[in-house]
């Protein structure tokens, strides 16, 4: 009975734990930081797809479908000076080692991939095939110059 007691236990921690692991929550809490928009709502500075239209036009980050091309190159210097320009710090520009080629449309787009995440979408994702990004949302502080940089933090395949 000690025996039956202990392995009814150990199965629930066990079911227990690995719910714990699915990542739903993980999924949950991206979407609730990241708005929902488009590259062209990005570029026109128009307030995100899921954010009411009287809502902020200044994202700091958000998730975008696109579609992924399977090219990719080193990072650019012009993304590497709006990074630091923006605060971020040497050991996480240094993460952002390459760009991944995306379209939007007939838009071609290079965006900074981390270097772990650049690797896993050449394993996980074929080219053409549609992709959901979770990414942080850097503009140049000069309104005349229109640069957007978006870093890509997270993906998922549509």
């Amino acid at each position: 009975m000690k025996k039956l007691l202990f392995l009814g236990g150990l199965w629930l921690a066990i079911t227990a734990s690995a719910a714990a692991q699915n990542g739903d929550g993980y999924w949950k809490r991206l979407q609730k930081s990241h708005p929902e928009t488009t590259l062209e709502a990005l570029q026109r500075n128009t307030p995100a797809v899921s954010q009411a239209p009287s809502g902020p036009t200044e994202l700091g980050a958000c998730r975008l479908s696109l579609v992924y091309k399977g090219k990719t190159r080193n990072i650019t210097l012009e993304s590497i000076q709006l990074m630091k320009q923006k605060g971020l710090k040497p050991g996480n520009i240094r993460q952002f080692r390459k760009e991944v080629l995306f379209t939007s449309g007939q838009q071609e787009i290079w965006l900074p991939v981390k270097s772990s995440l650049a690797e896993q979408l050449e394993l996980e994702v074929r080219d053409t095939e549609p992709v959901l990004l979770y990414t942080t949302v850097l503009r140049d502080p000069d309104p005349q110059d229109s640069q957007l940089t978006l870093l890509v933090e997270d993906y998922q395949v549509k």
